[in-house]
């Protein structure tokens, strides 16, 4: 049960985060450092604190050989 409420809190968590949104997102290509720019914009319009930003930007760095390997 505890390990069931992990995964579902983890899945709702990440819904949120920016990178996930941007590798989510079909209308838009998945470019280097997207995630966190996405978080940066959406900081700046809604005047929200930049909570996952330096998540977005760990995940990000994580991905940049995906993003490489697309280029």
């Amino acid at each position: 049960m505890k390990k069931t409420l992990f995964i579902l809190t983890a899945l709702f968590t990440l819904s949120g985060c920016g990178t996930i949104v941007q590798l989510l997102n079909p209308a838009d290509k998945y470019g280097a450092y997207a995630g966190t720019k996405y978080d940066w914009q959406q900081a700046q319009k809604w005047g929200l604190p930049i909570l996952d930003l330096p998540l977005s930007f760990v995940l990000d760095t994580a991905l940049l050989p995906y993003v490489w390997s697309q280029e």
